[in-house]
């Protein structure tokens, strides 16, 4: 099998290579437009979505991206509510968002099936959706949906925003499940384009950056839990999809320094300061918070790290492998495939020690809003 691991310089048509100036560049130091990215997330029951929407937001203060919308792929629940209350923590309380119609994952879990109750009393700390409604709570005022399915049809937002912009310029960054990737696909011609859902992604989305499935085998959260969409995205997607996957984010831990703010009223500190474990908790047992994915420096950074990507591309902090990931079987399970010279995918693997990454994503995280409300 030949060795997939490919030269960065490949990659330079592809990817802008960023910095934390007001303006991204390109490899050759020359002015960039800021990347366009659509958001996607399950903000279901883990919180490094609310770092990552954080990551996306600290850099588009910086002039480095555009946040065209942030989603949902999650319905019957406080997945919008929780992302508009980020959105406003940031300066940016009407960014469209959506949420997924008739299929996909449902309610405060995977495997819930009913949908949360947005008029119940919060109660007691109980699950891991919890923390999503305790925001609503904590942050009144600052959105507008409380249940995601009132919420619009994430197909709309998507072709509406996709038609709007320049061709080839979208750069959508999922990290949660892939309904909505397998739903946009399915898209009929409308009033909003006259394209289809797959002509509509190859005209105007360069590339779709997505934290999915585990290398080089087996289930992964987002990849598994609506394998069926992930299966059909994976196969059917016309432009690069680049895997920011579970062995990258695994152990690059981020957001302590997040929990340890001094600031007064934010919500991305507080849900890391209501759900990293101590520091004395970890030393007492390190390797089975290790397996829960939490390490001194905090959470794993799998969200996070596909935003970096997303935005500043793979230099100068990741190395790129080019293959194809596949599901197979009808349990969730992916496998990956390495292939060097037609590989449709690219994955990331270590380039930059990811302690330095880390630092890098907890210094985006710990910036001040630019325009922040309260």
């Amino acid at each position: 099998m030949k060795n997939a691991m490919i030269p960065i310089c490949l990659f330079a048509a592809l990817f802008a290579a960023g910095n934390t100036s007001l303006a991204a560049t390109d490899g050759n130091g020359k002015t960039t437009a800021p990347v366009k990215v659509i958001f996607d997330t399950d903000m279901l029951t883990d919180f490094d979505d609310v770092g990552a929407l954080a990551c996306l937001h600290a850099l588009a203060d910086a002039g480095e991206c555009e946040i065209l919308a942030t989603i949902s792929s999650t319905r019957g629940n406080a997945s919008v509510g929780a992302v508009q209350v980020i959105n406003h923590y940031y300066g940016r309380p009407n960014l469209p968002v959506g949420a997924p119609k008739g299929m996909g994952v449902l309610g405060a879990h995977t495997g819930a099936k009913v949908k949360v109750d947005s008029s119940a009393p919060l109660g007691e700390k109980k699950g891991g959706h919890y923390k999503y409604r305790k925001l609503l709570a904590d942050y009144p005022g600052w959105y507008r949906y409380a249940d995601s399915d009132d919420a619009p049809d994430a197909n709309n937002v998507y072709r509406s925003v996709l038609a709007a912009q320049p061709d080839n310029s979208v750069v959508i960054c999922s990290v949660g499940f892939i309904t909505n990737m397998r739903r946009l696909l399915e898209t009929k011609p409308d009033a909003i384009s006259p394209l289809d859902g797959k002509a509509l992604v190859a005209k105007k989305v360069k590339r779709w950056v997505a934290m999915a499935c585990r290398y080089p085998d087996g289930k992964e959260y987002n990849s598994m839990w609506d394998h069926e969409s992930s299966r059909i995205a994976f196969e059917n997607w016309p432009t690069p999809i680049l895997f920011s996957d579970w062995q990258y984010g695994h152990d690059c831990f981020a957001g302590r320094a997040v929990a340890e703010m001094k600031v007064e009223r934010s919500p991305v500190k507080d849900v890391f300061a209501n759900n990293i474990p101590s520091r004395d908790q970890i030393r007492k047992d390190s390797h089975k918070w290790l397996r829960s994915g939490f390490g001194m420096g905090g959470r794993s950074a799998w969200d996070e790290t596909a935003v970096l990507l997303a935005v500043r591309g793979v230099e100068p902090y990741f190395n790129a492998e080019r293959g194809t990931y596949r599901m197979v079987g009808d349990k969730g399970d992916d496998e990956w495939a390495p292939d060097a010279e037609n590989g449709p995918h690219i994955r990331i693997t270590q380039r930059m020690p990811k302690a330095e990454v880390a630092r890098v994503i907890d210094e985006l995280m710990t910036r001040k809003p630019k325009n922040g409300k309260n």
